[in-house]
């Protein structure tokens, strides 16, 4: 009889030479930063990583209280815009202390950081699993709030090592006939590339309830296009709309049924009502003129 051992994050750990009791697992997914992207500041953790290495690596080392303090070791992961949680290095505790002065903004949520409620770990990259970096996702498990572990936590257990990719991967823009986000309330972790096409780009949107599947049908016609408009859901969920105000419900998948790069504003109030009347939103959805 043949039996498959599991590939866990521990066993590379160990294979490293380095002691799971010695390190935390932590999953950078910042909630703050919906309002700071519409003001065009602050980025992401995933897209820092992807983009601006040296200033992710300045957010991580800014923690609230002493987070970081018994441990050596720092496995960081980032959230992906799949929800995926892909390993992005391996860092060694050097010590912390107070905040640089240099660098008291924090580069996600684009807000000053003072001394007050914040300890400046000195995280310095080891060589060591980098060859996995960018490449590698583990199973999180349930416990997605939960975004700091202990690597030999018996209650999470040993991290199920999920896919290992040949090269880094950004997925292009699918097109905006094809776009679709599961959850409107985390539309700021989409790449940046992703962000920039919705950004220069106005037309007709649908949101449908994920609970009961009323439609609403709304335009973007602001300067910054879909991208402005579909934040402005994440950070106030109703996005000023009487009907769905009032109504409750876990979340709005987004997608897009026109896309017109420079329309005229009463084009895109006959496209809008169009679309109203094709998928009945006044009468079976959520828009209520």
């Amino acid at each position: 009889m043949r039996f498959m051992i599991a590939l866990t994050f521990n066993l590379l750990l160990k294979n490293a030479g380095i002691n799971p009791k010695e390190v935390y697992l932590v999953r950078h997914k910042d909630t703050r930063i919906a309002q700071s992207l519409l003001r065009s500041r602050g980025s992401s953790p995933y897209e820092l990583w992807l983009t601006q290495r040296n200033k992710f690596e300045t957010y991580q080392q800014l923690q609230g209280g002493d987070c970081f303090r018994k441990r050596d070791w720092i496995a960081s992961f980032v959230a992906t815009p799949w929800n995926e949680t892909l390993f992005v290095g391996l860092y060694r505790k050097q010590g912390c202390g107070k905040l640089p002065v240099e660098l008291r903004v924090c580069p996600v949520s684009g807000k000053p950081v003072s001394d007050d409620n914040c300890v400046y770990y000195d995280l310095v990259l080891n060589e060591r699993l980098l060859e996995w970096s960018g490449k590698l996702t583990i199973e999180w498990g349930d416990g997605f709030r939960a975004w700091i572990q202990n690597a030999d936590s018996k209650e999470s257990g040993d991290k199920k090592i999920v896919e290992i990719r040949k090269e880094v991967q950004e997925s292009p823009f699918p097109g905006y006939r094809e776009f679709r986000h599961e959850n409107i309330a985390e539309i700021q972790s989409v790449l940046p590339s992703w962000q920039v096409a919705l950004r220069n780009c106005k037309g007709i949107y649908l949101l449908t309830c994920k609970d009961h599947g009323e439609p609403y049908v709304g335009k973007a016609d602001g300067d910054c296009g879909f991208w402005g408009r579909f934040i402005t859901y994440a950070t106030t969920v109703h996005g000023g709309n009487e009907g769905m105000k009032q109504h409750k419900c876990s979340g709005y998948t987004v997608t897009i049924l026109e896309a017109i790069a420079t329309p005229t504003l009463d084009e895109l109030d006959l496209l809008e009502s169009l679309w109203k009347d094709k998928l009945g939103s006044r009468k079976w959805g959520l828009n209520e003129n």
